[in-house]
């Protein structure tokens, strides 16, 4: 919501600046003026349905001005932004379309201005399931800035991270290196190999070496990004809690679990300090609890892993509720670590808890609650319930079978 307010304030600077001056139209100017600023304020306020009525007036008022005209473009994309912010991707996409076309007959179809109405475009197409649709825009979007900015431009770097971006999500990492190499050579040559913005772009091509396999080149960069980081920010900052989390994971998967676990402990310190110290119920606290959890658990600490999942817990049920699916995953790992210390008593309802919201969310006939089926079934097999084990086991075997 702050990015749409933002967005607004832009918008209507240059709306105002582009109005015509005719006297005949000031009243109706003033009319649609004052929908928006009724809009802006309600936005401000979050009072949602006063913003939804205010920016339908303004568009009624703007399509006065001329099918044609700026302002209806400004309007229909400020009202296309905001039903984007409330999941009305279809309604969105209409409205930014249109706002798109009006700006096209305006300014012809190269001008930089249509640069960022097509990138939100492109975002309600990746974000409503229409990837297809996406990567085109983005790539308009990209050659209209190097057209307007030339190579070389911050405005382009950006366009190039944007597209990497979307090609990340659709696991073209081939498509998506060259861009995030391109973004690193770019920003080198405009500050300097020493600016934190180097070290974003270092980062940002580790992990995508990371998910390729290029392990010894991604764990090169990362380093060379939290050296970076340290040296421009210090020891305690998020940006250098980045790049200590991005290594933790290289070297997790790699199964380097002690070296995975001193990083996080240091990503957990910048955590606290920073972020738990004004709100200590942060979903992003929980993130690294868990993760710190998991390696532990991976080198058989579970004693130690219990009080980071128990927190964690707290944590994400303060953030989304007590009956939220998410809960599930910490719910069965928190009841492996008493399983491993052969705490039945203790795993049994976690893992009961972690059932009945998984059934919630997938149904009762879906095959991924084998697991949590079958580690019920341990359970009761330990406590001496074997015909309770003997159900669970029955429904786990017919789930594979399914």
């Amino acid at each position: 919501m702050q990015k749409l307010i933002r967005v607004w304030a832009v918008l209507m600077a240059s709306a105002v600046m582009a109005a015509p001056p005719a006297i005949a139209q000031q009243d109706r100017e003033a009319q649609w003026k004052q929908h928006m600023a009724t809009a802006a304020q309600a936005l401000k306020e979050n009072r949602a349905n006063e913003a939804i009525l205010a920016l339908q007036a303004a568009v009624g008022e703007a399509e006065r001005f001329g099918s044609q005209d700026p302002r209806l473009a400004t309007t229909l994309f400020l009202l296309g932004k905001y039903y984007y912010s409330q999941n009305k991707l279809s309604e969105a996409g209409m409205l930014v379309r249109r706002s798109l076309a009006i700006q096209e007959a305006n300014l012809g179809p190269n001008h930089p201005e249509l640069a960022n109405t097509i990138d939100s475009l492109a975002e309600m197409h990746m974000n409503g399931g229409s990837a297809a649709d996406a990567e085109p825009l983005l790539r308009r979007a990209l050659e209209i800035r190097e057209k307007a900015y030339g190579a070389d431009h911050a405005e382009v770097d950006a366009s190039l991270n944007r597209l990497a971006a979307f090609y990340d999500s659709q696991r073209r990492y081939g498509d998506a290196e060259p861009l995030l190499r391109r973004s690193l050579e770019m920003r080198e040559k405009a500050v300097g190999p020493e600016h934190p913005l180097v070290a974003v772009a270092l980062n940002n091509l580790g992990v995508l070496y990371h998910k390729q396999g290029k392990l010894a080149e991604a764990e090169r960069l990362m380093k060379r990004a939290w050296t970076l980081r340290e040296k421009n920010f210090g020891l305690q900052h998020m940006e250098v809690d980045n790049s200590l989390s991005s290594l933790a994971a290289l070297y997790r998967d790699q199964g380097r679990h002690a070296e995975a676990e001193k990083l996080l402990l240091l990503s957990m310190s910048i955590r606290d300090n920073l972020l738990g110290r004004k709100n200590p119920m942060d979903p992003m606290l929980a993130a690294g609890l868990r993760e710190l959890a998991a390696v532990r658990m991976a080198q058989g600490k579970y004693a130690e892993s219990q009080p980071l999942l128990e927190r964690s817990l707290v944590i994400e049920e303060a953030f989304v509720g007590k009956d939220d699916p998410r809960l599930a995953t910490t719910l069965i790992n928190l009841s492996l670590v008493h399983l491993n210390q052969q705490r039945y008593g203790e795993a049994e309802p976690l893992l009961q808890r972690a059932l009945s919201l998984q059934e919630r969310s997938w149904g009762k006939n879906d095959a991924r609650l084998v697991p949590t089926l079958s580690a019920l079934a341990e359970v009761f097999r330990k406590t001496g319930r074997a015909s309770e084990a003997a159900a669970f086991e029955d429904r786990a075997k017919t789930l594979r079978s399914n």
